[in-house]
């Protein structure tokens, strides 16, 4: 007789299941669903345009910080939950979260992109290998640490702290090279270019005793980089310095101001009587971004500071703006939501940043497998090959791996692979892989895998058209209908005639 057939599909990739342990198998059921899903095209399944539904967030707490990797396809957040997390540009798709020992205040990509500065509170202070995989305490604030920031060859990180110190730090060790005392806690850095592109026919300067530094406090400080000394001040807190060394832009509460760099002579000022929480160049310095705590964040032309776009009100304040250095998107972060934008125009694009876990139970994501990775999207994201659905999406909006409108593995009530009013896997009472009034894996009265009274594969002495089994019709023989053989049972039962030409 035939062996039974072997209902699971080893060693396909699944996401963890609820207790966090990845699936080792795969059921015929889900593999059915899978192809259904269009899981094995060689290109993305492309759903409806994301848009996060209600109660999708990326973090539990508010949102802190933002940083685009170098080359524009990764953005990490910092969140007040304590947790740094990895999406992928412009997918929005999570596929790394990490706890942190203190609550994080700013992230920082170096340059090259290798490493990962994170600031928090009470004092700690951590670089990262740019997968988060190795961490370094770097030991010295007694206090919140507001910010840091990388020099443009990615060799020294600069932090600023509320113990009123800034202290500059060996990338490549970790190792304390300086620290400089303020007269009052510092709330942001920018180590600007070292050198700009030369004057046609002259050769690039870079001394290094001229290198310079911005903190800000209440106002604006130029410092050298040697020695901490202030060589001059100007109005603003918030700031952001253009990707070319030649602008600064800061924000006092009154008024938006534009300077040359490095002298700070004023060029333009906007009247603002609003409370700005993070500015940022775009690359090409064309763009400013300015996030507000009480108002829609905002977009204007550089230098002129022209406004050109105000993006939609978000319900909670906005606490961060960046920008990639391909000039392509612009990310906030507001509350506990992280929205992106295409430049110049600031049109928003349709993805929802998601962390299910930081989501309530209603709301619509979906998650999948690529390159050992797992990763989150919203309802309606676009699933690259070997995707699984994992949430409870709206009902006609989910291209889910098993169910439309229901969770995903075993649920009932729901449509699973085309068929109405059952659970997924192996229950009872259900329409399941074409199959009426039976569950699918080893149950009675049915026609489907593997059960006894049916007509299924190899069981004895039954009223049903079984594969080799005698005094039954199979295959459509005469008599008994086994393999084409006139007159006899099947596949070798005795006392029939065998090996007859079909």
């Amino acid at each position: 007789m035939k062996m039974k057939f072997d209902d699971r599909i080893q060693n396909f990739p699944l996401p963890p299941n609820a207790t966090g342990s990845a699936g080792a198998s795969l059921s015929r059921r889900s593999l059915i669903g899978l192809l259904t899903g269009g899981a094995f095209v060689g290109l993305p399944h492309k759903a409806r345009a994301a848009a996060c539904s209600v109660g999708a967030f990326a973090h539990e707490s508010p949102v802190t910080s933002l940083c685009f990797f170098p080359d524009g396809k990764t953005i990490v957040s910092a969140g007040q939950d304590s947790l740094v997390k990895f999406w992928t540009i412009p997918d929005a798709a999570l596929f790394r979260s990490i706890a942190t020992d203190g609550v994080p205040v700013q992230v920082a990509v170096s340059p090259d992109g290798s490493r990962i500065a994170v600031a928090m509170r009470s004092g700690h202070l951590e670089l990262w290998s740019a997968d988060g995989g190795t961490r370094r305490s770097l030991v010295g604030h007694t206090d919140t640490v507001n910010s840091v920031a990388f020099t443009s060859d990615s060799a020294r990180l600069v932090s600023v702290s509320v113990d009123r110190t800034t202290k500059i730090w060996s990338a490549a060790d970790a190792n304390l090279v300086r620290s400089f005392s303020d007269a009052s806690p510092m709330a942001e850095v920018a180590v600007p270019p070292f050198s700009r592109p030369p004057a046609r026919g002259r050769a690039p300067v870079r001394a290094p005793e001229r290198r310079l530094l911005v903190t800000s406090s209440a106002q604006i400080y130029l410092r050298l980089l040697s020695t901490g000394a202030v060589l001059q001040t100007a109005a603003g807190q918030p700031f952001a310095i253009s990707s070319d060394g030649k602008f600064l832009a800061a924000h006092d509460a009154a008024r938006l101001y534009m300077y040359a760099f490095p002298s700070l002579a004023p060029l333009v000022s906007v009247l603002e009587n609003r409370t700005a929480t993070s500015l940022s160049f775009s690359a090409d310095g064309t763009r400013l971004a300015i996030a507000y705590t009480t108002s829609a964040t905002r977009l204007y032309s550089a230098p002129d500071l022209t406004l050109v776009a105000t993006l939609p009100a978000n319900a909670e304040p906005s606490l961060y703006t960046a920008m990639d250095r391909q000039n392509r998107y612009l990310a906030v972060a507001s509350g506990r939501n992280i929205y992106l934008y295409t430049l110049p125009s600031a049109l928003p694009v349709a993805v929802c940043f998601m962390d299910i876990a930081a989501s309530a139970p209603s709301a619509g994501g979906l998650q999948y497998i690529t390159g050992g990775e797992l990763y989150t999207l919203g309802c309606g994201g676009v699933l690259p090959f070997g995707y699984a659905c994992s949430c409870n999406c709206v009902p006609g909006d989910c291209p889910c791996v098993y169910d439309t409108g229901c969770s995903c593995d075993s649920d009932t009530g729901c449509s699973c692979v085309s068929d109405t009013g059952c659970s997924c896997v192996s229950d009872s009472g259900c329409s399941c892989v074409g199959n009426a009034g039976c569950s699918c894996d080893s149950d009675y009265g049915c026609g489907c895998v593997d059960d006894t009274g049916c007509g299924c594969d190899g069981d004895i002495g039954s009223s049903c058209g079984c594969d080799g089994d005698a005094g039954c019709g199979c295959d459509g023989d005469a008599g008994c209908g086994c393999d084409g053989d006139i007159g006899c049972g099947c596949d070798g039962d005795h006392g029939l005639s065998l090996g007859l030409p079909r």
